[in-house]
């Protein structure tokens, strides 16, 4: 008994004089640990020209698809409006959206990969404006009383559904020169000065105002009218090349005309 004491007592003695040595060199790093493909998910539903939901379209046929290198990832949406692209590489995508009868958008999306699927929630796809014009005309006036040049124009166009006020909307444009740029200036038209014709057109005005001493005597003005969705449907999407919002739903048919201020 005494022995194994002993001996226990001199492995412990032993253990304890044994100092550690210097660590070794380290080994190279292993590859970077990177998220396996995983699925992207969503939902598409469908609006009219003017904004509203379609309920009773049926949501299937939506063409979805994007690339990676040489791969194209494509689905259609099912009954519901949902969407799954299977097995997608980790990576950022810009997701095309197609279906006949509706406006093509795109959908830029940042994708980690994993197992957890990157849902996208719901997009809205709307029909085409089909609002057309017939006419546009303008005038610029100048307002001493309030130190400003007075731009009034006013665009006849057809009811999309005659004779109600089914209209998408109106915004009106205003550049000071035949290509649009930094200073345009843009007036979407309230509903309250939107009218009936004769049943079948209709007439949407706008006004602008500006200083009197930015528009000299002799100043081209160009006045352009478009057919715009309703303020309640805008929401634009990302054009990730060039890192542009597009709006969305897009514009439909539009109309310019020119116009000279000259002062009297």
């Amino acid at each position: 008994m005494k022995n194994i004491i002993f001996l226990s007592f001199f492995l412990c003695l032993i253990m304890a004089c044994v100092k550690e040595g210097p660590p070794g060199p380290k080994g190279p790093d292993g590859p970077p640990y990177t998220w396996p493909p995983g699925n992207i998910t969503g939902y598409i539903e469908f609006r009219d020209q003017f904004g509203a939901l379609l309920f009773t379209v049926e949501k299937d046929s939506v063409l979805v698809q994007t690339y990676n290198a040489d791969s194209v990832f494509r689905a259609y949406t099912d009954s519901t409006g949902y969407f799954i692209l299977s097995d997608v590489p980790p990576g950022n995508y810009d997701i095309s959206i197609s279906k006949a009868g509706y406006d093509s958008l795109h959908m830029y999306v940042k994708h980690a990969g994993g197992e957890i699927d990157k849902f996208t929630g719901t997009t809205s796809m709307s029909q085409p404006i089909t609002t057309r014009f017939v006419s546009i005309t303008a005038q610029a006036l100048i307002d001493i009383s309030s130190n400003v040049i007075r731009v009034n124009a006013q665009a006849v166009f057809e009811w999309p559904k005659p004779p109600g006020k089914l209209v998408s909307g109106f915004r009106f444009f205003l550049d000071r020169s035949a290509v649009p740029g930094d200073g345009r200036l843009a007036f979407d038209v309230p509903a309250q000065w939107i009218s009936d014709i004769d049943g079948v057109t209709g007439r949407a005005i706008a006004t602008f105002q500006l200083p009197i001493t930015t528009v000299p005597s002799g100043t081209q003005l160009y006045v352009t009218a478009a057919a715009a969705p309703p303020a309640t449907a805008y929401k634009p999407w990302l054009d990730y090349t060039s890192g542009a919002q597009i709006p969305y739903p897009y514009l439909g048919d539009s109309i310019k005309t020119i116009i000279t201020y000259i002062e009297e």
